[in-house]
């Protein structure tokens, strides 16, 4: 019997051991496990942030595969904060609180106003932005090479890449006396719209033009176009009407208008015809000045590059549905034909 008890009690304690090494081996592991997490943070925490800043969706259309060519691998040794406007101009203030909040180390944008925006938000942190406008003109910097303050980029504005689409339709639509003009009133600080007036004039070409503030006045705004003698559509820069390329393309299409504006995105959409800077290039250069900020660079010291290489884009499907003959030398000169 008490041979029996003393087994009883021997075992009991044997189980009580083994439980208690076992919740010691659980606390164990729970804390590697708390330990390493911490340490993710912690590492996350003490990378460098890029905030971008966009209209629509979060990306920069060929930023991350240019930042990766730098040795930036988001993850690795960068992160990624994004912020959306939502589709609305007056989004790029909240949106670049939110950035400057977080912290994030530099901002990058695409659009000139995005860069503007920012900038009227923060004055400390580094913007690296495209600039479509004109940066000297409107005050976003002091010189092109030595910007000055927070923000740095490249620009691809010059009064002539106006006269140049207008030169270009000409050639295009022979004949042609009367052009529809796209304009949102939301950038009127940027120069497009009268660097467009006065070209025109000089060239004796008369201007219908419609200011746009939302993709559902679009409509509208084509058809009266043509109602009023309208014989093309010329868009001015605008991110709304970047995002709305596929409706101003069919709504011209529809009215036997053909398109001419600045982003070859346009005639991949189905519109006649454009003259851009090639943006790929652009947004490589975006990566390299985000690589010099977070090497220490001031970007008030960086210059801002202006665009070296310009683009026509054709649509033929769409010129042979307009009834265009497209002339030889423009054919010739076309660095993207779409069939």
């Amino acid at each position: 019997m008490r041979f029996s008890l003393s087994l009883g009690r021997q075992r009991r304690r044997q189980a009580d051991q083994r439980q208690r090494a076992l919740c010691m081996g659980v606390l164990v592991c729970l804390a590697v496990i708390i330990s390493a997490a911490s340490a993710v943070a912690q590492s996350a925490a003490k990378l460098p942030r890029i905030g971008l800043l966009v209209w629509d969706t979060c990306e920069i259309h060929g930023l991350v595969p240019s930042l990766r060519d730098l040795g930036r691998i988001p993850g690795e040794n960068i992160t990624l904060e994004c912020r959306s406007a939502g589709k609305r101009y007056e989004g790029f203030t909240t949106a670049t609180a939110e950035l400057v909040r977080l912290p994030v180390d530099v901002i990058v944008s695409d659009p000139q106003p995005a860069g503007h925006i920012a900038r009227s938000v923060t004055k400390t942190v580094p913007i690296v932005t495209i600039l479509s406008g004109d940066p000297l003109g409107s005050g976003l910097v002091q010189s092109l090479a030595r910007p000055g303050g927070n923000l740095t980029g490249v620009t691809y504005y010059a009064t002539e890449l106006t006269g140049k689409r207008l030169e270009l339709l000409r050639e295009m639509v022979l004949g042609i006396s009367s052009i529809g003009v796209l304009a949102n009133p939301d950038v009127a600080y940027l120069p497009f719209e009268e660097d467009t007036k006065r070209i025109a004039k000089l060239l004796g070409v008369a201007l219908v033009i419609h200011h746009v503030r939302a993709p559902d006045e679009l409509d509208d705004a084509v058809h009266q176009m043509k109602a009023e003698g309208a014989q093309a559509v010329f868009v001015l820069p605008d991110v709304m009407f970047a995002h709305e390329a596929k409706r101003i393309a069919d709504l011209a299409l529809a009215e036997k208008l053909p398109v001419m504006a600045w982003g070859s995105w346009f005639t991949e959409a189905g519109g006649l015809m454009a003259y851009s800077a090639d943006y790929t290039s652009l947004v490589r250069r975006l990566a390299v000045y985000v690589d010099k900020i977070l090497t220490g660079a001031q970007p008030g010291n960086l210059p801002i590059e202006q665009a070296a290489r310009f683009e026509l884009s054709l649509n033929l499907r769409t010129a042979r549905i307009l009834g265009l003959t497209i002339p030889p030398e423009l054919l010739i000169r076309a660095d993207k034909v779409i069939e």
